[in-house]
């Protein structure tokens, strides 16, 4: 169970028959069956008789009915196989059960068509903003040698006024030869972009013979050029803050062909700051081009393509090509189809695909093409997805308590580079999602999830399970995006993700669900604050200070919106939990140009008179922007606290100290257990199964042991090198102990791991901290401000744990210990109680 699942899963041949009606005045006219979009082999017969086979997974299927349908009454059947035709391997998002399923059959338009037999058959628009023209190329059905005609070219503000109009005479040497015009819009245009997506209208009218065919399409004024570092559209640079689509659709198990489903997804992915969406190793249906044109978004389109062995088949290789063609002729004339590439992670013989995007390339400029996001740069590429160039590492997974770094060296090639797959920090998942799969696609993973929880008594737990993890992905992704944004070489970055992805092992590594709804971790307006045109940057050297410490922070600005931002100031502070100003002050700043990224200034504060420990903030805004980061403050001295036991060991001296009434602090030499990491796992762990399988920290934030320590219910930046010092103890059989700070194990496994917990043991108390208290102690400010904390709470009246654990249940947690002789022949016992 490590995806979603359909109730029913089906391999191979579906039969569809039908009678249709073909009225008289079809007759002596083209009749067309268009179906919109099949899975996956389509062959279709009228009345037994063999019309042809299709096998275009991302665009229609169209058959040409003509020599079959005569007036009358007649049967239609269509056979759609989706066994695999071709060896894809199994993750290619246009075939994969992992996510928009394998599914079987038809959706979208189906329809039979009739045409008058002069016909127009295609039109490609193609815009040129320099000269505010656009060339028109149009393809005609064959004339007969003595036919003519005229063809009427009207370009119109979509909805709106009439721009120009053109009127060509036609015969058959002009239709075969086809026809290409130039047609002025006049000195006054308006072009597309993601902040003014203007749309117009070009119709197409032929008449022959008294009869007419029009056809009309939407367009928008745009160019896409490469730069020196980025994309470049309508001659300047743009930044592409992008998400991945992986054809995730839990309600239906197939891609939606409504426009409006996909204004829904796009509207929201534009809430969150975002203007680019990759189609991951597929190609949408026609209404995502649609809905992105009327938005603003940019959209990369790819092949169904994920292979280690490219090259091998011949007949596949062809079926890719084909496919290519098939989806820049259907989708080609969309402004928001602004790059494409043939697939994912390819593997194999790249020449192969290097001749794809050559012939692409030759066949329809209006974009930019790539071989393949991720493994291997061609020299034909025009812009490059990957996680790493030939200087270094690009994609950034997750973030440090410094922000001062950037991959600026890294990202500077002979090619925009854009961030493949960022991100991918997963966390826990909600069950109370699993009420909304009322479709095809059950939440079977999400149950078997709980259900292991629920074994190993922590049930109760799963919702701050949840939140914690989410909050601290959502922690991760601000500084993953603002790394990227500080990146003044960077083409932009793809994000892995913004909406979970239900395959592949169960990937829960989206602040959205698979239904792109909130999961109610972050608002848009908050994410937005470090991923929107506009966003205020923060260099910082570190998060955790001491008190007298000098705070020096660099501010950069990141500016692709628009418009040149005149002289705003920068007004800043530091603020206290309590909101209380601690610093406040502003940086002059001078006009900011548009599609850069530029510096503000440094802002200096000094972190005298703080004599407890807090968190503060810095708060900066410019303008209508604003953004925030949190550090720490820590006192320089501490008293050294006296009333409790100290020690690295659980032994028989230890059990003495607790035997005679003491508060014992343990931190241990050596304990086993995972190591911990402060990123939560990388996609997930089923998929990935590597340490140490966490995906989060729950802190118990009101325990009084943190009254020197603040800190919130998820692990933040002062825990950094906390959690890479500690070791996490499994405490699954002690079943009634909560662990104080609780690392929070995988999905799949669902152990209860404990970094610190508390207990009574026979007379005493017992406080064990996982963490380690020595290595480069110095210049770990957040352990020993925890440590102290702790001390001070262990010395404390208000140390008084709740739950009771035997000393045989505290000797099985460390069991490399030495034992006396005495207690030697209870070790089988103390096994069969603990059911080891």
């Amino acid at each position: 169970m490590d995806r979603l699942s359909r109730k029913f899963e089906y391999q191979g041949a579906a039969w569809y028959q039908r009678e249709v009606v073909i009225p008289e005045e079809w007759k002596n006219k083209d009749i067309v069956l268009n179906l919109e979009r099949c899975h996956w082999e389509t062959t279709v017969f009228v009345d037994e008789q063999l019309v042809g086979m299709d096998e275009r997974l991302s665009t229609p299927n169209i058959f040409h009915l003509t020599k079959y349908l005569t007036p009358g009454v007649h049967t239609l059947t269509l056979c759609v196989d989706n066994r695999l035709k071709y060896p894809m391997d199994q993750w290619n998002h246009g075939t994969t059960e992992y996510t928009q399923t394998n599914w079987n059959g038809i959706v979208g338009d189906i329809s039979i068509q009739a045409k008058e037999k002069v016909h127009i058959r295609r039109v490609n628009v193609y815009p040129d903003i320099e000269n505010k023209s656009v060339l028109a190329k149009v393809e005609l059905s064959s004339l007969t040698t003595f036919q003519k005609g005229s063809l009427e070219l009207h370009v119109r503000e979509k909805g709106g006024k009439l721009v120009a109009t053109h009127q060509i005479g036609i015969d058959s040497l002009v239709a075969q030869e086809g026809i290409e015009q130039t047609i002025s819009l006049g000195k006054q245009i308006k072009l597309w972009d993601e902040f003014n997506p203007f749309l117009y209208e070009f119709e197409t009218t032929l008449l022959v013979d008294g009869k007419q065919d029009t056809r009309t399409i939407t367009f928008g004024m745009r160019n896409v050029e490469q730069g020196k570092h980025h994309v470049r559209l309508n001659g300047h640079d743009i930044h592409l803050r992008g998400v991945l689509d992986c054809a995730v659709f839990p309600l239906t198990g197939y891609p939606s062909t409504y426009v409006d489903d996909w204004k829904r997804i796009f509207s929201t992915i534009k809430e969150y700051g975002m203007n680019h969406v990759r189609f991951h190793s597929w190609c949408p249906p026609e209404a995502a081009f649609i809905a992105g044109d009327e938005l603003g978004m940019y959209l990369q389109a790819e092949l169904p393509m994920w292979i280690k062995d490219v090259g091998k088949y011949p007949a596949r290789r062809d079926f890719f090509e084909k496919e290519m063609y098939a989806i820049l002729d259907a989708y080609g004339n969309h402004p928001s189809f602004i790059l494409m590439c043939n697939g994912n992670e390819n593997e194999g013989d790249f020449a192969v695909l290097e001749d794809l995007v050559k012939k692409a390339q030759t066949y329809d400029n209006r974009r930019l093409y790539s071989a393949s996001t991720a493994r291997t740069h061609t020299a034909s590429d025009q812009y490059y997805v990957s996680h790493v160039t030939s200087k270094g590492w690009i994609t950034v997974y997750e973030g440090t308590p410094s922000t001062d770094w950037d991959r600026n060296k890294e990202s500077d090639i002979d090619v925009p580079v854009i961030a493949h797959e960022t991100g991918q920090r997963c966390m826990y998942p909600n069950f109370d999602e699993i009420r909304k799969y009322t479709g095809v696609l059950e939440a079977r993973n999400f149950e078997v999830f709980r259900e292991r929880l629920t074994k190993n008594g922590m049930l109760h737990q799963a919702n701050d399970f949840f939140k914690a993890t989410g909050a601290h992905t959502v922690l991760q992704y601000k500084e993953v995006n603002e790394s990227l944004l500080r990146t003044r070489t960077s083409g932009g970055f793809q994000l892995l993700g913004l909406a979970d992805f239900p395959g592949q092992g169960s990937a829960f590594v989206g602040i959205l669900d698979a239904f792109w709804e909130s999961k109610g971790l972050v608002s848009p307006e908050k994410f937005r604050e470090s991923c929107a045109p506009t966003v205020l940057l923060a260099r910082l050297q570190k998060r955790t200070f001491l008190s007298g410490e000098q705070l020096k922070v660099k501010m950069d600005i990141y500016h692709f919106g628009k418009d040149v931002l005149k002289k705003e100031k920068l007004n800043w502070s530091l603020i206290d939990e309590d909101g209380k100003i601690i610093s406040k002050g502003t940086l002059d700043n001078k006009n900011i140009q548009p599609y850069t990224v530029d510096s503000l200034g440094t802002i200096d504060i000094d972190l005298d008179g703080i004599t407890h420990a807090c968190q503060l903030t810095l708060k900066a805004g410019m303008g209508g922007v604003k953004n925030e980061w949190n550090i720490w403050v820590y006192p320089q001295q501490t008293e050294k606290q006296t009333n409790f036991v100290y020690t690295r060991k659980w032994n028989e001296e230890t059990l003495k100290m607790l035997e005679n009434g003491n508060n014992v602090l343990l931190i241990p030499e050596k304990c086993e257990g995972r190591k911990t990491h402060f990123a939560s796992h990388f996609w997930n762990p089923i998929m990935f199964n590597w340490n140490p399988m966490i995906v989060g920290t729950l802190i118990n934030a009101n325990h009084p042991v943190f009254t020197d320590f603040p800190t919130n219910e998820y692990a933040d930046w002062q825990w950094w090198d906390i959690l890479n010092h500690a070791t996490a103890m499994d405490l699954t059989a002690l079943n009634n102990i909560t662990p104080i700070i609780q690392s929070i194990d995988s999905y799949e496994t669902n152990q209860k791991l404990s970094i610190a917990f508390e207990a009574k043991v026979r007379k005493g108390k017992l406080f064990v901290l996982c963490v380690d208290p020595e290595s480069d102690i110095d210049n770990r400010l957040a352990t020993r401000q925890l440590i102290t904390s702790v001390e001070k709470y262990v010395a404390s009246d208000r140390f008084d744990p709740r739950d009771t654990l035997q000393s045989y249940e505290i000797e099985a947690l460390f069991p490399t210990i030495s034992i006396s002789k005495k207690q030697k022949g209870s070790q089988t016992a103390i096994q069969q109680l603990l059911n080891k």
